[in-house]
Formats: structure tokens, sequence, C-alpha cells
């Protein structure tokens, strides 16, 4: 996991983002980018357990609506109303 996929990363532009906990100045990719120990996922398409098929590229089909339509997994899903956060165990 990445800093990126964190719920406490907020971006500033496209290079770099902030930690909301500890204030620091975070890459969004390479050195540094891996979550720490506070990580907590985001609500991300990715993670739903309505997401489902994806290819290569993250993009798969969104099946938590009346009507399946695509959508990619690194889309922030923190106000979708049929978000479900996928069991990892």
């Amino acid at each position: 996991m990445k800093h990126i996929d964190c719920k406490n990363y907020t971006y500033l532009d496209c290079e770099k983002g902030m930690c909301a906990l500890t204030k620091m100045m975070l890459p969004i990719d390479g050195k540094g980018s891996d979550a720490c120990p506070k990580f907590v996922m985001a609500p991300k398409c990715g993670c739903c357990t309505h997401f489902k098929d994806p290819d290569s590229h993250g993009l798969g089909t969104c099946e938590g609506f009346e009507k399946p339509n695509w959508a990619y997994a690194s889309c922030g899903a923190g106000s979708c109303e049929y978000f479900e956060m996928r069991d990892e165990r």
C-alpha cells in the first residue's frame, strides 16, 4: 500500500500530498511513498464489494447501482451511497 491509498492523505498537487495526522509532505510515488503504520484504507471503488472484474489498468464494473457501469479502482468513493468496504480477512 502507498500513502496515496490512505484515508488520511490529502492531495496538494500532482506530485505530493500531506498526511492529515503528521502534517508531513509525502510524494505520490517513488521513494517515501510507502504507507506508514497508521495507514487506514481510503474508500475507493477498488476496495468496494460492488467493484468487479478489473482489467490490468484498474478499469472494472460497478454493480452497486441499478444499472452496472464502468469504474476505475482508484476512484474515490467517500460520498458513494452504495460503497461497502470489502472484507479482506
